[in-house]
């Protein structure tokens, strides 16, 4: 029984003293409630039985019953659905928050003011560019683009032809895509496409057997700071094999800035 209940209980409504009048005259008359004054504290508990009462003044209490326990039970849902809504925690109070309840820089707040950078590009080469065998431990070839696709905030500057430059630090979508020259013999054991961080520190690399026609995707998702570069290096131990411009399917460079980190 919840507190609320048990205090309606201890004191009756004025419905509650109308139903006791009702019974009163269903048990000693008109006259008798008429001529006496009845209140909560002349009633005693243990004074009427069940047995006592009419058929009419047990309807009349029970459906007074079925009312007041709704009313309380509904009170109570309201009560916990208002406690429950207060402890909720909002929408801001899901994230981690920083120094005087502010949001930490590496946390993009979703607000009407938020804007996430545009930085974004793809380059490409309408050249063939042919290669040679891969020596052991020997220098990487590097792709070269001359045309650009879409760059949003100057990452490819055609000085600097075999590389994308992220303008902001954050978290990238790198792709690279090479296709090399048909080679029905299947000549030599491995063909390879490497991503460079910084011309130096391979991030990605896909290293597979040739077949008649080798096609090579590589997607990474990297952390850059400001000025990182990227490049693609590519080897072979073919010979001398080509890796064949496809309109601006291949060879080919993208990157796309994902969030802040």
């Amino acid at each position: 029984m919840s507190a609320r209940l048990r205090q309606r209980l201890r004191r009756p409504s004025p419905s509650l003293l109308v139903a006791m009048v009702a019974l009163l005259v269903s048990l000693g008359g008109t006259a008798t409630a008429a001529g006496v004054l009845i209140t909560s504290n002349d009633i005693k508990d243990g004074t009427i039985r069940l047995t006592d009462l009419s058929a009419t003044t047990k309807q009349s209490l029970h459906s007074y019953s079925k009312s007041a326990d709704t009313a309380v039970g509904l009170n109570d849902v309201a009560s916990l659905s208002a406690i429950h809504a207060s402890s909720s925690p909002r929408p801001r109070d899901l994230y981690p928050l920083g120094e005087n309840g502010e949001f930490p820089e590496s946390v993009l707040p979703l607000d009407s003011t938020s804007k996430a950078p545009n930085v974004a590009a793809r380059v490409y080469s309408a050249n063939d560019q042919p290669t040679h065998i891969q020596i052991a431990f020997g220098p990487v070839q590097r792709l070269t683009f001359d045309h650009v696709s879409f760059d949003t905030d100057h990452l490819f500057d055609p000085a600097h032809p075999t590389q994308l430059r992220a303008p902001v630090a954050g978290i990238y979508l790198i792709t690279t895509n090479v296709s090399w020259a048909v080679d029905w013999a299947r000549n030599g054991h491995n063909r390879a496409v490497y991503v460079y961080r910084n011309e130096v520190q391979a991030i990605a690399v896909d290293q597979r057997p040739p077949a008649e026609e080798t096609r090579q995707v590589v997607t990474t998702v990297y952390r850059l700071d400001a000025g990182d570069t990227i490049g693609v290096g590519i080897a072979q131990d073919a010979g001398d094999l080509t890796a064949n411009a496809v309109g601006d399917y291949a060879p080919a460079l993208s990157m796309v800035w994902l969030a802040p980190g």
